[in-house]
């Protein structure tokens, strides 16, 4: 519209035939940023060697005997409020044309005329650089190219009332149509009428419709390419006709790959998440995890730098065999993704299958986003062994989860050196828990920092955490105790008091609340 405001001239290439709906969008936006009515013209109706501004006047309803000269044209009050719209110039009338509109531009410099009329002429198709710059003369072209884009297309889809689901599958089915019909709105009313198979691997039906009719080989002035999202994409039907099969292949491809990687880094990163634990001993800044790959040394200060290849070499003895699986499956998704391979519809059921069995055991990056806001605490026992903490969380009257049970329950004994798949229920079990809304009683030594942070943060911010110390009072006769248990917890007990400052500061959590009952019982 810059152009009409400057010189009341616009020449816009377009491809032909022009897109359903140009016309309408064009006389739209002339009415709202020009407040014109646009008047439709047809150069090619238009009599031989008459004056074209008579014929102009006359398509607006004015008598062409007042008009004698385009000053009069440019000042004749029935047209000010007009835009012509130019369409069907002849490649024989470009020179007759272009005289018309260099008269124009200059007529109204100098009456210093900044209302209409205006022309916003569509030139031909298949003009050569010297007629080009003969109809055009000083004016810059404007070229209607890269006018839709991904955004564009979706939101049409969305306007339309079509909602994805929240499986892999049917947002597969329905970004492989957006990225298949591109800017071809009729490919994508077709499309999103298929059934699921159809829309993840449309190369049938595009075949079928290739056949339908006599495409022309693609081209931008045939209205079969555009830019969509900055890259040539011709229409899909054209290209199977003409077999360029490849560009079937690739919008396949860059369909899957936008719907499913983000899929696949959330399986990795889940991963992460639940064995954070197992994963730091491998990779902190202190003892960064080394990988050398030809003459490349590659260092990782931190688990989340991991890629898939280390995920499952490390965790191999902790992942269950669901968990492995379903990570092979990951891995070998971005594989294919990262090589420009579009999966087959087999592959893709099968990934939706581990996705659907994987999604709910890997923790949120978000602790606690659906849960209910009912005050809910977890209330988190900390002391040695044989200290009453057992005790004190059974006379709460609020659900336990007790690491001591889930170990004997995991492993038969209590003679375990790892507890890091005993934390992990625990977490589980205490999360499923304050999901409902219930208070819960995690019954564990939480001694060591890095177990009672991890823990403390399962819990969201906003809801309530309480470290609960408890300990025996060291005087108590040690023959009440049993002596085994009671030697035993005499260690742990010493690193702890060594310790505990952490633990009373609430290891800096800001909503960690201590409680220590060590004073109180004694």
């Amino acid at each position: 519209m810059s152009d009409l405001w400057t010189s009341g001239i616009a020449v816009v290439e377009c491809p032909r035939p022009l897109p359903v709906g140009f016309q309408h969008a064009l006389a739209r936006k002339l009415t709202d940023e020009l407040a014109a009515e646009a008047v439709s013209f047809n150069a090619s109706d238009a009599e031989v060697g008459g004056s074209i501004i008579h014929s102009l006047a006359l398509a607006r309803g004015v008598a062409g005997v007042a008009i004698g000269t385009v000053a009069d044209f440019l000042s004749d009050p029935g047209l000010e409020g007009t835009a012509f719209v130019v369409d069907g110039v002849t490649r024989e009338a470009v020179s007759v044309w272009g005289a018309l509109l260099r008269t124009l531009v200059l007529e109204r410099k100098r009456q210093a005329i900044t209302s209409g009329p205006y022309l916003v002429v569509l030139a031909p198709t298949g003009l050569g650089k010297d007629d080009a710059r003969r109809l055009r003369g000083a004016v810059t072209p404007r070229k209607m190219i890269g006018t839709v884009t991904s955004l564009d297309t979706g939101a049409w889809v969305a306007a339309s009332g079509i909602r994805i689901g929240a499986g892999i599958i049917e947002r597969l089915a329905v970004a492989t149509v957006i990225e298949v019909a591109a800017w071809s709105r009729e490919l994508l009313e077709l499309g999103l009428a298929w059934d699921e198979e159809d829309q993840l691997a449309p190369i049938s039906r595009l075949q079928v419709l290739a056949g339908s009719r006599s495409w022309p080989y693609p081209c931008w002035e045939n209205g079969l390419v555009d830019l969509w999202d900055d890259v040539p994409v011709p229409h899909a039907a054209a290209a199977v006709a003409h077999n360029l099969l490849d560009e079937i292949d690739r919008r396949v491809w860059a369909a899957q790959a936008r719907a499913l990687l983000p899929m696949v880094d959330a399986v990795r990163r889940g991963l992460i998440r639940k064995y954070l634990d197992e994963l730091e001993r491998h990779a902190s800044p202190e003892h960064p995890y080394v990988k050398q790959i030809n003459d490349r040394v590659l260092r990782y200060d931190s688990p989340w730098q991991f890629e898939w290849y280390e995920i499952l070499t490390l965790l191999e003895p902790h992942m269950s065999l669901d968990e492995r699986n379903g990570a092979l499956a990951f891995k070998r998704a971005r594989d294919w993704l990262s090589h420009g391979k579009p999966a087959a519809n087999s592959q893709l059921y099968q990934l939706s299958e581990w996705w659907e069995r994987l999604a709910d055991s890997l923790p949120a990056s978000v602790p606690g986003w659906d849960w209910p806001r009912a005050g809910q605490r977890l209330m988190m026992t900390v002391g040695p062994s044989a200290s009453g903490k057992s005790n004190w969380a059974a006379s709460q009257g609020h659900p336990v989860v007790s690491t001591e049970s889930i170990t004997l329950e995991l492993h038969g004994s209590l003679s375990v050196s790892d507890l890091g798949q005993t934390f992990r229920v625990a977490r589980n079990r205490a999360g499923d828990l304050l999901r409902t809304g219930s208070d819960v009683v995690l019954d564990a030594t939480h001694i060591g920092s890095s177990d009672r942070v991890r823990n403390a943060k399962m819990v969201p911010n906003d809801l309530p955490v309480e470290y609960v110390v408890i300990d025996r009072d060291p005087s108590e006769d040690i023959s009440s105790q049993g002596m085994g248990k009671t030697v035993l917890a005499e260690v742990p007990r010493l690193q702890f008091q060594d310790r505990e400052e952490g633990c009373l500061a609430g290891d800096s959590l800001p909503n960690v609340r201590v409680i220590d009952l060590r004073n109180i019982n004694r």
